[in-house]
């Protein structure tokens, strides 16, 4: 919940808090209101704030965890990636390595000589 959100509904429990005095004190006009009720009200909308508070709070650290586990995942595919691309890139030279000594078995020159350019 963001924080205008928040500040709506803390206007909006404060205007229905005030209002159900309000109310109370215009039905009983010979009993004064009883400030106890009053209090709760107030004490429940204090609550409520610090409630929304703390579950912003908690959304937060919890997005903050969620993009370091994101960035961590990240880097280790990277990292696996680099790996598997060397690993392939090594596979395919000696591939390339065996061919060329192959042929220059089939040919007849030296597989050595072969492999070097310009000879």
């Amino acid at each position: 919940m963001s924080t205008p959100h928040i500040a709506t509904l803390l206007s909006l429990l404060l205007l229905a808090g005030n209002a159900a005095g309000q109310s109370a004190a215009q039905s009983d006009s010979a009993a004064p209101a009883q400030p106890g009720v009053l209090e709760k009200v107030e004490q429940a909308v204090v609550r409520g704030a610090k409630a929304a508070a703390s579950g912003v709070e908690r959304g937060v650290k919890a997005a903050t965890k969620g993009i370091e586990r994101g960035a961590k995942a990240a880097a280790s595919g990277v990292e696996r990636g680099v790996k598997a691309a060397a690993g392939g890139v090594q596979r395919g030279a000696q591939a390339t390595g065996n061919a060329v000594g192959s042929v220059a078995a089939k040919v007849g020159a030296p597989a050595a000589a072969a492999s070097q350019p310009g000879k």
